[in-house]
């Protein structure tokens, strides 16, 4: 009896450290979504819709990759010894993860409708929504460090929880002056329409990483860490 205890304390470990590393990696694909979204916003800014097209075609792959990733995760999620709810709140947090390249996704849709429409869009507002894009990389990067440093104790875990909180604060702030710029714009409708729809986007990908971090938040004081 003691000897299959032994073993299924070791298999409960290795399950964890295995959802622990694909949780990860999940994180990098995502990452990699949303910096081709930077790089598409940048490139649509600079009048290279050809290069902003290529850096779409790059996230709808990274996207396909994170949604296959998360369902791989799920699976891992559902062997091993985990309480139901620590279960739960795990694959709720895959799948917000799986929403943030699921968003930005979204967001490279609108990019290549002002492109297909000849949308007009000005420099300034391109300008606005770049910064919100940019402000993203650093939000999912925090995210992606409080993956990496769960073992490594709780104050780097709860400095970058507190930097992604504090991200997705500067990006709401974006969006607002961003949604100002456009209707004080000159642009017609159908730009306005467009731009509003990527912007969207944008924050609600935030308010992704910002779930993701709270459902963090709740298995970390389950633990009492």
């Amino acid at each position: 009896m003691n000897e299959k205890k032994g073993i299924m304390v070791w298999f409960s470990k290795r399950k964890e450290e295995t959802v622990r590393i694909g949780s990860r990696s999940h994180g990098l694909i995502v990452l990699d979504a949303v910096t081709e979204l930077d790089l598409a916003m940048t490139a649509m800014g600079r009048g290279n819709p050809i290069d902003a097209m290529k850096c779409i075609e790059r996230l709808m792959i990274a996207e396909k990759e994170a949604k296959k990733s998360g369902d791989r995760l799920c699976m891992d999620v559902s062997g091993g010894e985990m309480s139901v709810q620590e279960r739960e709140d795990l694959i709720h947090f895959i799948r917000k993860m799986d929403q943030i390249a699921n968003w930005s996704k979204e967001g490279a849709i609108h990019i290549q409708l002002l492109k297909e429409t000849n949308a007009l869009v000005p420099d300034n507002v391109w300008l606005e929504v770049e910064k919100m894009s940019a402000e993203l990389i650093p939000t999912v990067k925090h995210l992606v460090k409080v993956l990496e440093n769960m073992d490594a104790g709780s104050t780097d875990t709860l400095r970058n929880i507190e930097a992604v909180y504090d991200q997705e604060k500067i990006i709401d702030s974006l969006y607002f002056s961003c949604i100002k710029h456009v209707h004080l714009s000159t642009m017609d409708p159908r730009a306005v329409m467009l731009i509003r729809e990527l912007i969207f986007s944008i924050e609600m990908a935030a308010d992704a990483c910002k779930s993701c971090i709270d459902t963090v938040s709740i298995m970390l004081s389950a633990r009492r860490v």
